[in-house]
């Protein structure tokens, strides 16, 4: 995701929490906005190189998410215990009672059992989208995996029966539009392309569905030891996947074993840890607009690195497909 990640990341969903500071006075946001807004377009660069990495990884895409997901574990821990270990006073600034009635809350076996399925779900997603960035462009790849929004209304109203938000009828209108425009005039129904754009618009589908399931358990349980379990039992799945799939799974020289850890440092360290905290403490249309730089950046990488060129069309069809998703991110946000 999104930014496929091992947590929400985002690009796809740290921004509906993106709100200035409760109680923070008005001359140091906005002293301070420019700051956070720097640290939103390093996690942004940061994110869309994930594709860079799998794609001059030693090992296959699946194996490469694979590590993506196990170097994060210890990662997600580490902030776990820093954040038990915090000040008093900075727990109950940040909401102390409600931290503490999670931390009591028992790990049943209906969690259990949704965390293997969340962990399942964010594995199919990860899998999906590494392999979309051997068959199609970057941006394509990090753009369509963002159309979460489109996803998540019908499937909360099948799964929990929430009221459709009619208001999403005309950017969901825009971005069929969007995607006409991108995936069948752009690529003149190229077979390797097309496949590539089917499997990024896949990885929306699931990561819609990890994100239903990680919803409850986050809500019940701590966030990054969650987050910890689901990103290693994502980890075990993807090998399992990429040794199904007959790829090179062990890198055979220092440099493979270094582009894995700078993918996860990269993505995982900087990108996802600067954007959930950043975005906290911007108007939440400013953040929303900053997270769907992603697959700008990436066109850039794609662009430099291999010589991948976006015909005026396929432009076209992105830039339909980011006002659709700006503007779906905007309503439903607002209607919280």
């Amino acid at each position: 995701m999104s930014g496929a990640t091992t947590t929400p990341d985002h690009d796809r969903q740290t921004v509906e929490t993106g709100r200035p500071a409760p109680g923070a006075p008005p001359t140091s946001r906005k002293g301070g906005r420019a700051r956070y807004q720097g640290m939103v377009l390093i996690a942004v660069c940061c994110l869309a190189l994930g594709g860079v990495f799998v794609r001059v990884s030693e090992v296959g895409p699946v194996a490469t998410g694979a590590y993506r997901s196990l170097f994060a574990t210890p990662m997600l821990l580490a902030v776990s215990v820093a954040m038990a270990r915090r000040s008093p006073e900075a727990r109950a600034a940040d909401g102390k009672k409600a931290a503490g009635a999670r931390r009591g809350t028992r790990m049943t076996g209906r969690d259990r059992a949704l965390i293997v399925l969340g962990g399942l779900f964010l594995a199919g997603d990860l899998c999906l989208w590494n392999i979309s960035f051997l068959y199609t462009s970057l941006a394509e790849a990090n753009l369509l995996a963002n159309l979460v929004p489109f996803i998540i209304a019908p499937l909360a109203f099948f799964l929990w029966g929430d009221r459709l938000p009619w208001k999403l009828v005309l950017p969901a209108v825009l971005a069929l539009g969007g995607l006409y425009v991108l995936v069948i005039l752009g690529t003149g129904l190229n077979p390797t392309h097309l496949r590539g754009d089917l499997l990024a618009l896949a990885t929306a589908v699931f990561y819609a569905l990890f994100l239903v399931v990680a919803k409850g358990l986050r809500d019940r349980h701590e966030a990054t030891r969650i987050m910890a379990t689901l990103s290693l039992v994502c980890a075990v799945a993807c090998f399992a996947v990429a040794g199904f799939l007959g790829e090179k799974i062990w890198p055979t020289s220092a440099q493979g074993w270094l582009l894995l850890i700078g993918l996860a440092i990269t993505s995982q360290v900087f990108g996802q840890t600067l954007m959930a905290h950043a975005v906290k403490f911007l108007p939440l249309q400013l953040a929303a607009l900053f997270v769907l730089l992603q697959p700008v950046a990436a066109a850039v990488y794609g662009f430099f690195l291999f010589d991948q060129r976006l015909s005026l069309v396929q432009i076209g069809g992105i830039v339909l497909l980011l006002i659709s998703i700006y503007w779906a991110k905007n309503l439903l946000e607002g209607s919280k």
